[in-house]
């Protein structure tokens, strides 16, 4: 569903960030930290929603572009959101049903289920592909 944005609200933040197209990677940090901030922001507004979609979409034509990516197993995808958001593993149990399930998740011991990747693209605004075995 399409929520309907403030243009004024929105023309405010979109000053504030001022996206272009990104050619140096001080540009490349520059945006994606507003892109990380917005990612773990709680309850978005519709504008930051919008600015974020638009700022991850020129953070991943910067990295398309410029980065070889290794592919990294749903995991370790796991584990880095987790540092890089300061979350605790404890707020994810809920989502493994178990602190062991957790565990064995981020050892790579076990894979994470369609109902788990599901919960945590909603929890930290992601595909769930990202954590499904490819």
């Amino acid at each position: 569903m399409t929520q309907t944005i403030n243009l004024k609200v929105y023309s405010q933040l979109v000053a504030e960030v001022t996206p272009k197209i990104i050619e140096t990677e001080a540009e490349y940090e520059q945006f994606l930290a507003v892109a990380e901030r917005l990612t773990f922001k709680q309850d978005q507004t519709p504008e930051e929603s919008a600015l974020y979609d638009l700022v991850t979409m020129l953070v991943e034509t910067y990295e398309a572009q410029h980065y070889t990516i290794d592919e990294s197993s749903p995991a370790e995808i796991l584990l880095h959101i987790i540092e890089s958001s300061g979350i605790n593993r404890t707020d994810l149990v809920e989502i493994f049903s178990s602190s062991d399930t957790l565990t064995q998740v981020l050892a790579g011991q076990k894979p994470i289920n369609t109902v788990q990747a599901q919960a945590l693209a909603e929890r930290f605004k992601l595909s769930p592909q990202l954590f499904l075995t490819r």
